[in-house]
């Protein structure tokens, strides 16, 4: 037996060390991205990749915003088609060569924007845009989640009357090969301004909050009321469950997204009892193959409200968001995000060289270590 455990202790010492980087995988740092030239800052808008690019789509705006495709490899912005409605609060999602719109608001005016009737597609490979079959009217909705798994859509929770009511939870998918949309099981919670992502056969939505929850004298009372809680759907089962591991702060607005199997969630805006709502620049991960707790890593250099994020390469990117709350942040303030209770958020001081100008987008890319 002595033998055998001389023979078995280095082995062991070994797995042992081989398992560290893979615990230790999921921490990591975000850096800004100095682009070679700028396009105009955007917030609740759509980020997708598609073959190694990343596509900026859309922007709460008071006209259509050109979709901007920006190349990690020349660090170079391409202006390129405008979509055919303007488009804000939604989540995009691509699928092949396309980039689905499943949902957005797009006419009217704070607190009374109108959902989009269509869904809108946007073909990377000839730079032209394609209707879809939209929700009936009964379901449309925006600031939901959406994701793509094994060739169809699908659209989780989002509010139906602008910042005004209809907070739900409903789930439907979205087929393009047939153009037809079906209605799924709800979610266990209901929740607007929130992300979605695939894992491993299983849907994952987090963030968000109950836009529709106003108080008399307080009509934005709805910026402290988040959701904690991560909701998933198995797709083998077709069953709703929710995890234990709660975010460890809430907020609307943020963004998830799949990493090396790894949920992140970033940004998004949040008031609480003693904050006035403000961005927030946490970022927070959880391996939803275990049952450990979501983890904070890097900070994100700026606050985002109203951001987008999508992956390359293992790496995630970031890009444009706002100051919080409607309207964004006031002109000359500095880079997006900036806002006077945000800076206590990031350890050390805010870069002094700020990308781009004040009315400039910035990105940010974050690579585990």
């Amino acid at each position: 037996m002595k033998k055998i455990n001389s023979i078995l202790a280095p082995a062991l010492v070994l797995l042992a060390t081989l398992a560290i980087p893979r615990l230790e995988a999921q921490s990591g740092h975000w850096e800004l991205v100095m682009t070679k030239n700028g396009i105009a800052n955007r917030n609740e808008c759509g980020l997708a990749a598609v073959n190694g690019k990343l596509y900026l789509i859309g922007g709460d705006a008071g006209e259509a915003k050109t979709v901007d495709c920006l190349d990690p490899k020349t660090l170079s912005w391409t202006t390129l088609a405008i979509p055919p409605d303007i488009m804000h609060h939604f989540q995009a999602v691509a699928l092949g060569n396309k980039i689905y719109v499943l949902e957005a608001f797009s006419k009217g005016s704070f607190p009374d924007q109108v959902p989009l009737q269509h869904v809108h597609i946007y073909n990377t490979e000839n730079n032209s845009w394609e209707t879809g079959s939209g929700l009936s009217e009964s379901r449309r909705r925006a600031g939901a989640g959406a994701a793509a798994y094994d060739g169809k859509l699908y659209l989780v929770d989002g509010i139906q009357h602008g910042h005004s009511s209809g907070t739900n939870n409903m789930f439907d998918s979205y087929d393009p090969s047939t153009d037809k949309w079906t209605t799924l099981p709800d979610a266990p919670h209901i929740r607007d301004h929130c992300s979605a992502a695939v894992v491993k056969g299983k849907l994952y939505v987090a963030g968000g909050r109950n836009t529709s929850y106003h108080e008399p004298d307080n009509f934005m009372a709805f910026f402290s009321h988040t959701v904690l809680e991560v909701d998933c759907f198995d797709f083998a089962t077709g069953t709703w469950s929710t995890l234990d591991a709660k975010l460890p702060l809430g907020s609307g607005g943020g963004a998830l997204v799949n990493c090396n199997d790894v949920l992140y969630y970033m940004g998004g805006e949040r008031a609480t009892a003693t904050e006035p709502n403000a961005p927030r620049k946490n970022t927070y991960y959880l391996d939803p193959s275990t049952k450990n707790d979501w983890k904070e890593t890097d900070a994100l250099h700026y606050g985002r409200n109203g951001m987008p994020a999508a992956v390359i390469n293992d790496q995630i990117y970031v890009a444009g968001g706002s100051g919080g709350g409607p309207g964004g942040p006031p002109r000359g303030t500095g880079a997006p995000g900036m806002h006077p209770a945000d800076t206590s958020h990031r350890a050390g001081p805010l870069p002094a060289n700020r990308p781009n100008g004040s009315d400039k987008i910035t990105v940010e890319v974050f690579t585990a270590n």
